[in-house]
């Protein structure tokens, strides 16, 4: 299983939309996991039932896909996606007054364009960047 940097690689390496890319995301985002044919466990609670994962939403092909991503990995955050050169310009940025600064990210398709921008900006989230430190920590990222 790949982790966020390793998604944020893959996703930037992207030509165009990619079920595979779709299906890392759900594994690293799921609280699922397929143990055998037909049976997955929890992550948290151990829990195993019978039931087998779906095909996950198609994050890169899809905007509205895209959105419904960052809207539950990051809640309260809003986002944006316009034309930039002869590409796509994605951003999202935190409902907050001490973080007005917008992760962004390029792609010539929107909907990689805003997973990337979520992907970089849950990896600010998980390392806990204090928002003073937001905007250099972004040009790491990026």
């Amino acid at each position: 299983m790949l982790d966020l940097a390793g998604l944020i690689s893959m996703c930037q390496r992207l030509k165009g939309p990619s079920p595979e890319m779709d299906s890392a995301i759900e594994t690293y985002f799921s609280d699922w996991e397929q143990l055998w044919a037909s049976y997955i466990r929890h992550k948290k609670t151990g829990e195993i039932v019978h039931g087998q994962h779906r095909a996950p939403p198609p994050y890169t092909a899809s905007l509205d896909a895209a959105v419904t991503l960052a809207a539950q990995v990051l809640p309260g955050w809003q986002w944006g996606n316009h034309p930039f050169g002869n590409c796509r310009r994605a951003y999202v940025v935190e409902n907050d007054p001490f973080r007005l600064v917008p992760v962004v990210a390029d792609h010539s398709f929107a909907a990689i364009a805003l997973v990337l921008a979520t992907l970089r900006a849950r990896q600010l989230e998980e390392r806990g960047i204090p928002r003073h430190r937001h905007l250099k920590a972004l040009s790491r990222i990026q």
